[in-house]
């Protein structure tokens, strides 16, 4: 991971978008409902949020059932925002998905309330820039809720996070062997 991310920031796309929507959808639905509502405490009714790397839009999808958010979410790989569009389309969800690098995007300073960002800025090319840009797009007094991998994890720190989700069988697996990949390209405290 360490060595990919050097050349490009890294996108899902094609078939292993499709994976990773179906997984997300049946084993992390838990997580993105709970980022919600704790996204939710720092947002009055109305409030604006930028969710970076937004994947298939989960976070998106629960964020927008608890109030009317104005919500949007930008991902690099076309393939994750065709699949947010329609995830939203289903549950109803008002939710602007978009294309776009999260160390450039297009929008003016000070546009959000909020901007979340959850298991991504091990995957970007430019993390420090990726965060300048976080901070230009938020509101004076605005939040940035980041929530990532840390390179200092251990084992007995994903069994408690597989536990918590009841992973089984070719899930847990799948899930701890997506974790010792990116946990080589995760960030320590240092």
């Amino acid at each position: 991971m360490k060595f990919a991310r050097k050349f490009t920031d890294l996108a899902i796309e094609g078939k292993k978008a499709r994976r990773y929507d179906e997984f997300s959808r049946k084993s992390r639905l838990g997580d993105f409902k709970e980022y919600a509502s704790l996204a939710a405490r720092y947002l009055a009714e109305g409030g604006s949020v930028l969710d970076v790397a937004t994947g298939p839009g989960y976070f998106c999808t629960e964020l927008a059932k608890l109030s009317t958010f104005k919500i949007v979410g930008v991902d690099i790989s076309n393939d994750l925002v065709a699949i947010a569009r329609a995830n939203a389309r289903e549950t109803g969800a008002a939710v602007d998905f978009q294309q776009a690098n999260a160390s450039a995007m297009r929008f003016p300073d000070g546009t959000f309330d909020l901007v979340f960002c959850s298991w991504a800025i091990k995957n970007f090319r430019e993390p420090a820039a990726v965060l300048n840009e976080v901070y230009r797009v938020l509101k004076q007094g605005g939040t940035a809720l980041i929530i990532d991998l840390n390179g200092d994890a251990t084992g007995q720190d994903w069994q408690s996070y597989a536990s918590g989700r009841d992973l089984k069988g070719v899930n847990a697996l799948s899930m701890r062997l997506a974790f010792r990949i990116q946990q080589g390209g995760a960030y320590t405290r240092d």
